[in-house]
């Protein structure tokens, strides 16, 4: 993954903290899709709260590292697992 990359939130979700963990709920015509409904652990939270269409994956690295007893390779596998996925679900996307 490169580590320069900077990624953006889809404005098609809503989200609701739960404590530590977050839901994502897809909106389609401002209507909430329960259907597709995901939850994001402790770490994958974090994650992404970080993302915010102005930090690199390196600085998401790095505050992760930080926050959690994980290696720089443990927070960069983490990340680019997390990010691959909701790219593919539609929630996150590459800043142009």
């Amino acid at each position: 993954m490169d580590v320069s990359r900077v990624y953006v939130k889809s404005e098609g979700f809503v989200e609701k903290a739960i404590g530590a963990e977050k839901v994502l709920v897809p909106l389609t015509d401002n209507v909430a899709n329960m259907n597709q409904v995901y939850n994001l652990n402790e770490v994958a939270s974090f994650i992404y709260d970080n993302i915010d269409g102005e930090k690199t994956i390196d600085e998401v690295q790095k505050a992760l590292v930080s926050n959690y007893e994980v290696t720089q390779e443990e927070a960069l596998n983490d990340i680019t697992y997390f990010i691959n996925d909701m790219v593919n679900r539609g929630v996150l996307f590459a800043k142009q």
